[in-house]
């Protein structure tokens, strides 16, 4: 099943209505209460995330899947001006987008680089950025980043003040608590971030 799409963009429009489709979504798949609560609790938490990216964001979300398992989808052109967000950057005091804390924060800066171009993902500076890869054989992206990737990456790193910190960062966060995986993924000019989870 794939629910409607909807349109949100970073002032707000759509926000309300699509964790409202997640919740519907829930209601048509007869999923358990606990299930349902987890569900609309990833869509809050992407939304979130559409608030607080760079410039005039507008993107369709829709979610999909199952009863026992869902995809929330947050689709957008690479249409993002690099030039133009780099004089809003300028703007903050630290020339960083004081927003890019925390796993959500680096998730969203990995996804609006990625909105930027194909070539420009390659220019953001960050471990989490490290993660972001070739994989057309399992998911059909040219180029993407994985919440999966970045686990092994960091159980396999020595131990470091620098792993200790991501550590903590991934058990604090919501989303990378509760989904089984979070894909960024670059095809045909178009940016896709995937929360899956199977319930």
């Amino acid at each position: 099943m794939k629910t409607n799409i909807i349109s949100v963009k970073n002032d707000g429009t759509g926000i309300a209505e699509a964790v409202n489709e997640a919740e519907r979504y829930a209601v048509y798949q007869e999923m358990e209460h606990k299930n349902a609560l987890r569900l609309r609790l990833l869509a809050e938490e992407m939304m979130g995330l559409v608030k607080i990216l760079v410039g005039d964001f507008s993107g369709s979300f829709w979610v999909e899947g199952g009863k026992n398992d869902a995809s929330l989808v947050l689709e957008a052109d690479c249409t993002v001006d690099f030039d133009r967000r780099d004089e809003l950057l300028k703007i903050s005091s630290s020339g960083k987008n004081e927003a890019h804390k925390g796993f959500m924060g680096k998730l969203a800066g990995i996804f609006e680089y990625c909105l930027m171009s194909y070539d420009a993902s390659s220019k953001y500076s960050g471990y989490y950025a490290d993660y972001m890869y070739d994989d057309v054989m399992t998911y059909g992206y040219d180029k993407m980043w994985s919440l999966a990737a970045l686990r092994d990456g960091l159980s396999g790193a020595p131990e470091s003040s620098a792993a200790r910190e991501e550590w903590d960062e991934l058990e604090k966060s919501i989303v990378a608590s509760l989904a089984d995986e979070v894909i960024v993924g670059v095809k045909f000019h178009k940016v896709s971030l995937v929360i899956k989870k199977t319930f």
